[in-house]
């Protein structure tokens, strides 16, 4: 059988998608680090392409198979799209924007519907073009949305670090974001003809739609190259952290990392150190519980905490983030583990802390350590 664009495009990205697919299963299980709202958006988008492979091999004769393998494989898409999304709202936030998630569940329920009212009006002998018109706006538009989001994360990031990773993500998510774009140009034709407005589709709309999906695949190699280049990159977080400290339950410190940001703010540590054992004291006395403060926020800055067994772990930053507090929770697991025995015997001499720096690339790959040192 010969292989026409769309059909080589179909089998890079579905390539791409499981070299990732595998590279994020071994960051997991291998490193303790995970992601797996990235992780699942990208498991969805292989079983996409499979199943359009599957479609094309076996099932492009059965009308009936056919039409559902193609709605499966658009939808697989659009939940790919989905946890993508949430992978982005968790880089940024602690919480969802409640606009951002209703537009994108609403564009999923839309295509949803979409897709198995095709196989339903197929099945049944009567048009399908309406469905396909809300198949096709639930298709392209929460890519391009979600997609665009993604850019304006990328560049925010390497304002940030000054990195040329975010870049290249952005630049991958750009051809994939055009791919979409071409998408949305192809099919508006169609959803305007269906809507009794009779318009001539240019010969460059139908020549730019017939390469479309050539840019995704560039988008989704682009991806892929620039993740192999440093297997340990998963994310930074586009926000100001400050700080980084361990002190004992008691409040004495022992290990603190300065962080570079763009914005200066000058730190004691023995007042903060200070303050904070003093705060989760009276805590401890007015509500009797034997529990620790896990954040303090005030407007541009905040303290998170995380508590084990002996030690409390903090960090400040300008945005608490979901993927911050996770690896601030698995530092302190962490730090008690290397370091069980100096804590438990009341070790004077710090300098022994000075390794757990060591853990920092594993469990925080979006800091950026100051060069004067620990």
């Amino acid at each position: 059988m010969a292989l026409g664009i769309v059909e080589w495009s179909i089998l890079i990205i579905t390539a791409a998608f499981g070299i990732l697919v595998i590279l994020f299963l071994l960051q997991t299980f291998i490193k303790r680090r995970s992601a797996w709202s990235i992780l699942i958006s990208l498991v969805l988008g292989f079983l996409a392409g499979l199943v359009a492979i599957i479609n094309e091999l076996w099932f492009a004769d059965s009308f009936i198979l056919n039409t559902i393998f193609q709605s499966l494989h658009l939808n697989l898409y659009g939940f790919h799209f989905f946890f993508f999304y949430i992978f982005f709202e968790q880089l940024i936030s602690k919480k969802f924007n409640s606009i951002r998630l209703s537009i994108m569940i609403g564009l999923i329920l839309l295509q949803t519907i979409g897709l198995w009212s095709v196989i339903y009006y197929r099945l049944n002998s009567i048009s399908a073009d309406l469905a396909w018109v809300l198949a096709d706006i639930g298709n392209w538009t929460p890519a391009i949305f979600v997609y665009t989001f993604g850019i304006i994360i990328y560049i925010k990031t390497y304002i940030y670090t000054k990195e040329i990773k975010p870049i290249l993500f952005c630049i991958a998510l750009i051809f994939v974001d055009i791919g979409f774009i071409i998408s949305f140009l192809n099919d508006y034709y169609f959803i305007a003809n269906v809507f009794g407005v009779s318009l001539s589709k240019p010969d460059i709309i139908d020549f730019v739609g017939s390469i479309g999906n050539v840019f995704p695949s560039v988008g989704i190699i682009m991806f892929v190259i620039t993740y192999l280049v440093d297997i340990n990159y998963i994310y930074r977080l586009p926000n100001d952290i400050y700080l980084l400290m361990v002190l004992t339950k008691v409040g004495t410190p022992l290990h603190t990392v300065k962080l570079k940001t763009r914005k200066k703010i000058r730190i004691e540590e023995v007042l903060l150190s200070g303050m904070i054992s003093a705060i989760n004291s009276v805590f401890k006395e007015i509500f009797k519980k034997d529990t620790v403060i896990n954040e303090i926020s005030s407007e541009g800055i905040s303290i998170i905490m995380k508590a084990g067994d002996n030690i409390l772990s903090l960090v400040i930053t300008d945005k608490p983030t979901y993927f911050l507090e996770k690896a601030l929770s698995r530092y302190v697991k962490a730090f008690e583990k290397e370091f069980e025995k100096e804590i438990k015997s009341g070790i004077k001499d710090l300098v022994v802390f000075d390794r757990a720096i060591d853990l920092l690339h594993s469990i925080f790959p979006f800091f950026i350590i100051e060069k004067s040192g620990v």
